[in-house]
């Protein structure tokens, strides 16, 4: 019993002095990354506050910035917006055009195997087997709720779930 008392004891001081050295080393800018990078790694948003305060936030400091802008600032904005809005509007019809082209290559079964057996079970199997959410990134997973117009806040796991079961 002794032994053991010695040994909680001293394991309490050097969790004592660890909590202190551990204190003394992070500043606020290190414990923010520390946060940061385990929420990336848990697949989570890079902010610690949920994703829908989280964009109620980015929208609200925004929009003052918008309101210090004057009229040229703004439209120029505006013209980059859109810009980036077609360049990304351009790379997600490449995608899409890429993932169908990829889908009917590995989903096309021998003509007579297909013919002979019920559609609706064939069609479905590969269509749900081609998307593996898990090998998404959050981005993805979030643009992927975006398009079937689905809540896009959660944790990674969370995200595919939802997407499985649209």
């Amino acid at each position: 019993g002794d032994l053991m008392d010695h040994e909680e004891q001293e394991a309490m001081s050097m969790t004592d002095e660890d909590e202190d050295e551990e204190e003394e080393e992070l500043d606020d800018e290190d414990w923010e990354a520390s946060v940061r990078l385990a929420n990336e790694l848990q697949g989570a948003t890079s902010s610690p506050i949920g994703g829908d305060l989280m964009d109620e936030l980015a929208d609200e400091m925004l929009q003052m910035e918008m309101n210090d802008l004057s009229a040229e600032e703004e439209d120029a904005l505006g013209r980059a917006a859109r810009e980036a809005v077609r360049k990304y509007e351009e790379e997600m019809a490449m995608k899409s055009q890429m993932k169908s082209k990829r889908k009917k290559a590995m989903s096309s079964p021998p003509p007579a195997a297909e013919e002979g057996l019920i559609n609706g079970i064939e069609e479905e199997a590969p269509a749900e087997a081609a998307v593996d959410y898990s090998k998404m990134t959050v981005a993805q997973l979030k643009d992927e709720l975006r398009s079937k117009g689905l809540k896009v806040s959660g944790r990674k796991a969370e995200l595919i779930e939802r997407l499985e079961m649209s």
